[in-house]
């Protein structure tokens, strides 16, 4: 299962690739992507797990950059 979700307050490439880097080690989770602009993330992994997954990324945008926020991109 593949969503998107704009992000808000990443402003460092390098934040972007630890935070890409951290998402990719969790269980379930097949590829996350950040565009180019750090505006948007791109996640899949496996549906079962999606709410736990994202309760992670939600703690580790935090982490790595204090004040980033991912919140749900409705097509």
């Amino acid at each position: 299962m593949s969503r998107r979700y704009h992000v808000y307050s990443l402003s460092d490439p390098s934040k972007a690739q630890r935070i890409v880097g951290e998402i990719g080690k969790m269980d379930g989770v097949k590829k996350v992507d950040i565009s180019e602009d750090l505006r948007e993330m791109a996640i899949d992994a496996d549906a079962a797990e999606f709410s736990t997954v994202m309760d992670r990324v939600v703690n580790i945008c935090s982490k790595v950059s204090y004040g980033c926020e991912v919140k749900y991109k409705f097509s």
